[in-house]
């Protein structure tokens, strides 16, 4: 991997471009562990995406950045990032925080340690500088409708993938050939990858299975992204962006479904919600628009409760598996990691937070369960306000393009901007700062811009697209 990537270096940026996004749905695809922190593969690939397009502008005289308001707001929320560094000093010794180490959080919760500044903050920020760099110069190289539908291909693509290996691995396992799958996971990690076994059921251990999109919450991540642009595809009138949309839509719903994680169905369940009101808020639709897909949604959870309603899972059956595993677990109940969200989540807010209300005590010093008690608590409401000022610029902005655009745009922006809201609503909820880490973050968040960038283009000049196709 180090090698090609070097050689797509050299060959040039949009190269790098469609590698990265290749791999931003591979979570758990290692490169190198350089002590620190572990490089990803599209980590390594954004990297020198980013070297090469920053390169270029400066030889070609293109200029590095292009204005733009989802650019001054993502500027200012990285900066709040690094001007919050300082409050880890201010505030050092008087807040306890759960920094590295520490072990399991069960064990961690009960053991915070005394706020101060760290190595750890400083490895931390690079996540949120690369993240934003890479939003940036994908935005710049996504410059035509034509490049706005490869990217839907590869980031649709990756999903199947996961959705793959998530049936293919439950089939190993049933049959007695799960050290085969757990070797080939191993090929893609810099060490032991550690995969764990999925869990028994009535057909077979196919429930809770990792991925190369990392254990069954990061997997179920790239499985929502799949799945929410396939349905916005499908919602959506008009000829379809994605191939065979029913087919690829019926293998994701059914890897979620078998991914068993909290994640997964909390994702899910936001996901059915937004489809029935998607249509109308974000096109020019009418109330018959509402009802398409709210018949859709009623008859798909008929057939899925249905079959569901025969399935095992540990011993249990499905429904009473979900409620005692996972509904007990958002209502922070002692099943699984319940308790012990919402215990952090509670000290978080009340402990560290309230301590450093308007800038945090300092990006990376605090980790927490959830990707918004994370945020409030290590750069306060001044930069959770602009990452919320950023991320609601960048769909309104795609929501704008969906309403006005005609065409491929159109059905790219509705897409775009569907995927957002289920998305975005599991990561602040149900995951942590692994959020900032994640390539699939600013790939989407990426994806709904740029549809909206090359619509203001088109509509400058309209020779530069073909607005009917």
């Amino acid at each position: 991997m180090i090698l090609a990537a070097l050689l797509l270096f050299f060959r040039g940026r949009r190269a790098l471009m469609w590698a990265t996004l290749l791999f931003v749905s591979f979570f758990a695809v290692e490169v190198v562990d350089i002590g620190v922190t572990t490089i990803y593969g599209f980590q390594f690939f954004g990297v020198l995406f980013i070297a090469r397009s920053s390169i270029d502008a400066i030889w070609c005289r293109t200029g590095l950045v292009k204005p733009s308001r989802a650019n001054v707001l993502a500027a200012l929320f990285l900066s709040i990032c690094f001007f919050s560094l300082p409050m880890a000093v201010a505030k050092a010794g008087v807040v306890e925080v759960y920094s590295e180490g520490g072990g399991l959080w069960m064990r961690k919760m009960y053991n915070p340690v005394a706020l101060e500044l760290s190595r750890f903050n400083f490895t931390q920020l690079a996540y949120p500088t690369f993240g934003i760099l890479l939003f940036h110069f994908l935005v710049m190289e996504i410059k035509s409708r034509d490049d706005i539908r490869k990217v839907v291909d590869i980031l649709v693509m990756g999903s199947l993938v996961v959705a793959g290996m998530s049936i293919t691995a439950g089939v190993l396992y049933t049959i007695g050939q799960g050290e085969v799958y757990s070797k080939t996971l191993g090929i893609f990690a810099v060490g032991e990858f550690g995969a764990k076994g999925p869990e028994a059921g009535s057909i077979g251990r196919f429930f809770r299975t990792y991925t190369i999109a990392g254990e069954p919450g990061f997997t179920a991540v790239t499985l929502l992204v799949g799945t929410g642009l396939v349905t916005g595809d499908f919602l959506k009138k008009g000829k379809s962006l994605v191939s065979w949309p029913m087919t690829k839509l019926s293998i994701l719903t059914l890897a979620i479904l078998i991914n068993g994680s909290t994640t997964g169905y909390f994702g899910a369940g936001l996901l059915i919600s937004w489809s029935v009101i998607a249509p109308l808020y974000l096109g020019q639709g009418s109330i018959a628009d509402v009802i398409r897909p709210f018949v859709y949604v009623l008859v798909g959870l008929l057939v899925v409760g249905g079959i569901v309603s025969t399935i095992q899972v540990s011993g249990l059956g499905f429904y009473e598996w979900l409620n005692t595993y996972h509904i007990a677990k958002l209502q922070g109940e002692g099943a699984g990691s319940g308790a012990t969200r919402l215990y952090v989540s509670w000290y978080t807010l009340k402990n560290v937070f309230l301590s450093s209300p308007i800038l945090g005590v300092g990006y990376g010093s605090h980790l927490s369960l959830s990707f918004v008690t994370f945020l409030l608590a290590n750069i306060g409401v001044l930069g959770f306000g602009a990452f919320l000022a950023f991320i609601y610029t960048v769909f309104r902005n795609s929501k704008k393009t969906a309403k006005k655009a005609k065409g491929t745009l159109e059905k790219a922006a509705f897409m775009g901007s569907f995927v957002f809201v289920p998305f975005f609503g599991t990561l602040f909820i149900g995951k942590s700062a692994v959020s900032m880490l994640f390539g699939l973050t600013w790939a989407v968040i990426a994806l709904a811009e740029a549809t909206y960038q090359v619509y203001r283009r088109e509509s400058r000049d309209p020779h530069q697209g073909v607005p009917t196709t």
